[in-house]
């Protein structure tokens, strides 16, 4: 009897598990690269001339604003599960099909963005724009389940504040996030992204500060404590009311100082003391918009 009942709990504990999650959240898994299939799609629109080419893109990176009709910001707080689900659907990855200098292997190298408008505004960070060493390249973008959308427009960016908004091709609205500045250090923050490869992982942190960074004024950036890597270039950052205040820009560790390792070979380990992460404000993207007449 004892041995049944045993098995029966181990039943039920395993049923948990397997169904411990709602019914609308994806179980990811991580790979090392884009799937031959989804890979021969961007090639197909490729080839199709339905992307944007690098010296397009370069061409139009001089403009310096668009007129757009913007969402008007939220004003609801949200739980942590509706912002994830609302940061989930405005997350728009962006980034560049290409060859490399050192192969004939078609790449692909996608970062984040979000999109600000239903019909295909999508804002990003301006370095996300701007790969290097390649050979030729064109913009693509992707939905969350990859669903591809070509990167047809440069609509305007600023290099100094690493703002990039183009337009994607759509079929269906997008879902766009407001933006709003209205923020201040110790307000929660959010980031749903794809730091090092690692689809779909949401943070939550605070606002830290604001900072000036470099002698030009115009040059202030957010420090918030929300996780991102490397990958993580151009996603959103939102408040908890689900809009935009920011998008990621950089990642810094700071404080190394070189001790000596333990065992039999002398070698020189690092300690960090802090890892900066450093978000462009909503308004400087707000900055590269006209109000559409």
């Amino acid at each position: 009897m004892k041995t049944i009942t045993l098995l029966l709990s181990l039943i039920l504990l395993g049923n948990q598990v397997v169904f411990a999650q709602a019914a609308d959240v994806p179980i990811l898994r991580d790979s090392n690269g884009p799937s031959p299939k989804f890979m021969e799609a961007v090639k197909k629109l490729r080839d199709s001339g339905k992307l944007l080419g690098l010296d397009k893109v370069n061409e139009q990176l001089t403009r310096s604003t668009c007129e757009l009709e913007l969402p008007a910001a939220a004003t609801q707080v949200l739980t942590g599960s509706e912002i994830w689900s609302r940061a989930r659907k405005s997350h728009i990855r962006v980034g560049f099909v290409f060859l490399c200098s050192k192969c004939d292997q078609l790449h692909l190298n996608l970062a984040g963005g979000y999109a600000i408008t239903a019909d295909g505004a999508v804002a990003t960070c301006y370095h996300v724009m701007q790969p290097k060493d390649i050979k030729e390249g064109h913009a693509v973008a992707a939905l969350d389940g990859d669903t591809l959308l070509p990167v047809t427009e440069v609509l305007a960016c600023n290099r100094e504040t690493d703002v990039c908004i183009v337009r994607v091709q759509t079929d269906k609205p997008l879902e766009p996030l407001p933006l709003s500045a209205a923020v201040r250090p110790g307000d929660d923050a959010w980031c749903y992204s794809d730091p090092y490869g690692r689809s779909s992982y949401f943070s939550k942190g605070i606002v830290n500060r604001f900072y000036q960074q470099s002698k030009d004024a115009t040059r202030v950036r957010l420090n918030v404590s929300t996780d991102w890597a490397p990958g993580s270039s151009g996603s959103a950052v939102l408040d908890s009311f689900g809009n935009a205040i920011g998008h990621v820009s950089e990642i810094t560790a700071q404080g190394s100082r070189a001790t000596a390792a333990k065992g039999a070979i002398a070698a020189k380990a690092s300690e960090t003391y802090i890892v900066f992460h450093d978000a462009v404000r909503a308004a400087d993207v707000q900055a590269l918009v006209k109000p559409k007449h």
